[in-house]
């Protein structure tokens, strides 16, 4: 998606997203509340960690990956829906061809990879049976500081169902990751969670969830070279896809055609220096449904179905509560004129 001479531009820009923060300051010598308020609601936190930790353990799998046999990697996955549906990574269910889940009572069954995608690190598992569910949440009710748990399979199946805790440290941080063997250069993973919840290799696929047990996030990577570093993917996006697959049973990614960048991003890389608001187009692939609907690159990307654009997100959203050959409705903002044009969405 993006060139190689942006690649150090983008990573740059991580960092800076990380490292930006805010200095305290001013009178802290307001009313304090009392100590034993204080205790009370510590106490009272535990024991919400401790309720969420044993209501949704069952609701989180280990998944053992094996190719001709052999283990190949491990990681973690989340119930998402009764019929057996389960969310986790792209890049741990591609790791092999066999997927054997591993419940928090030990017992063990066979799941099927139904979809995977690599510029999302996403994957939809299906397993036979019933199971208990977790709520999906979402991203946009997380605040920063918020206590959040993690839950998953770091290192070997030996620690299974292992749960970790921290807060929100940051939120909508974006990463250009390496992407999947067939998948281009690079991926760029946007709308990130930031945890300082410790995760380790496994974890991924795992759930990142609120006090009161709802999915606010897919565990996706860790930064190795920091402390305290982790990032979820937002659960937002998931959703649209996983009702497809209960509703319909099958589900096949619809493809827009273009390239965008967040408000954020183009004036760091002066695309578009005055901009203030929506996607920035980039690119339009020749052929696609965008280059059809008349979308040049320059455009400003303002709304889809109505759902205004802040970030690349927002457009995966809006393009994946639809199936190929369904019509998206975009307005853009093109030379100060508004503009409303209709792609009709193909297979990808």
């Amino acid at each position: 998606m993006f060139g190689k001479g942006k690649h150090g531009l983008l990573c740059l820009l991580t960092c800076l997203l990380i490292l930006t923060g805010c200095a305290g300051g001013g009178d802290q010598r307001g009313d304090a509340p009392p100590l034993t308020k204080l205790l009370a609601e510590n106490e009272a936190q535990a024991d919400d960690l401790q309720a969420v930790a044993e209501a949704l353990s069952p609701c989180v799998v280990g998944i053992a990956v094996r190719e001709k046999g052999q283990l190949t990697g491990i990681g973690s996955g989340v119930i998402a829906h009764e019929d057996g549906y389960v969310l986790t990574n792209c890049h741990v269910a591609r790791l092999g061809t066999e997927l054997t889940l591993v419940f928090q009572d030990g017992t063990r069954g066979q799941a099927e990879l139904l979809w995977g995608d690599g510029a999302l690190d996403l994957a939809v598992l299906k397993t036979e049976g019933k199971y208990p569910a977790a709520e999906l949440g979402s991203a946009r009710d997380a605040r920063v500081g918020e206590t959040v748990l993690c839950i998953g399979t770091p290192l070997t199946l030996q620690f299974q169902h292992t749960v970790t805790h921290g807060i929100v440290s940051a939120l909508d941080r974006s990463l250009q990751v390496p992407a999947l063997s067939d998948e281009g250069e690079s991926s760029f993973l946007e709308g990130l969670i930031q945890t300082d919840a410790s995760i380790n290799p496994g974890n991924s696929g795992g759930p990142l969830l609120d006090l009161q047990g709802r999915v606010l996030g897919i565990i996706t990577m860790k930064v190795d070279e920091a402390a305290g570093i982790g990032f979820a993917i937002p659960i937002d996006i998931a959703r649209p896809i996983l009702d497809h697959f209960v509703k319909d049973g099958s589900y096949e990614t619809p493809y827009l055609g273009l390239y965008a960048f967040d408000a954020e991003i183009a004036r760091f890389l002066e695309e578009n220096v005055d901009m203030e608001q929506g996607l920035y187009v980039t690119k339009v692939s020749p052929g696609g449904p965008a280059e059809k609907a008349g979308l040049l690159p320059g455009d400003i990307l303002l709304y889809a179905d109505g759902r205004e654009l802040a970030v690349m997100l927002d457009l995966r959203y809006a393009i994946y509560s639809h199936v190929a050959g369904e019509t998206l409705r975009l307005e853009v903002l093109r030379e100060g004129r508004r503009l409303e044009l209709l792609p009709v969405l193909e297979r990808a």
